[in-house]
């Protein structure tokens, strides 16, 4: 029982604490920034790009980063916004 309980305490503190450091997710938000800018004001090439967005956006934003590199990934990331905003869709950050 008490190697259960143990157990069950290391999960729960396993889930509170904050995420790895992952840097490769500020050359993932790079590249949906690069495709969104070349659509221009293409708004169904744009639409294609942030459907794709939608389904790893929680995955990609729980980057775990801090300092230069969340400011990097943070540039990326208003530039991508940017040019969604261009072709006349909006790039939601949350659900």
């Amino acid at each position: 029982m008490r190697a259960a309980l143990v157990a069950l305490l290391l999960v729960a503190c396993d889930k509170t604490s904050a995420p790895k450091p992952r840097p490769e997710m500020i050359e993932t938000v790079r590249d949906f920034a690069d495709r969104a800018c070349a659509c221009e004001t293409d708004k169904e090439c744009m639409r294609a790009i942030r459907d794709e967005w939608d389904g790893v956006r929680r995955d990609v934003l729980n980057h775990g980063l801090s300092g230069d590199q969340l400011t990097a990934f943070d540039e990326q990331l208003q530039r991508f916004r940017a040019c969604g905003d261009a072709a006349g869709l909006t790039i939601w950050l949350t659900n």
